[in-house]
């Protein structure tokens, strides 16, 4: 009788053991996720800043080209714009500079 009950009280205690390493490792576990879980929601926190950034940059320009087109002078800005990425009117004379100086 005696060492049966020994064995249930031995039991127990393996019984307990097993079930708080379990526990510890799911709380390791969890605590893993929590914490890789907040490093991507602040990582995404920071990305939405920086879009919103953009977003607000993109607005002022959108503005200021509304401003543009709504103006009188617009020709003169499409124009000029034109001229900055190398197109010329067709009746314009191009000269080169091919002498290689600074």
């Amino acid at each position: 009788m005696k060492k049966n009950f020994l064995n249930l009280k031995q039991n127990k205690k393996i019984g307990i053991s097993v079930v708080a390493i379990v526990l510890t490792l799911i709380f390791f576990y969890c605590a893993g996720v929590a914490v890789s879980q907040s490093a991507d929601l602040n990582k995404l926190r920071n990305q939405k800043e920086s879009y919103e950034a953009q977003l607000e940059q993109q607005k002022k320009e959108n503005e200021e080209l509304n401003a543009i087109l709504e103006s009188d002078n617009k020709d003169a800005y499409m124009e000029q714009k034109a001229r900055e990425n190398g197109y010329v009117k067709s009746n314009e004379i191009v000269f080169y500079d091919i002498s290689g100086s600074n």
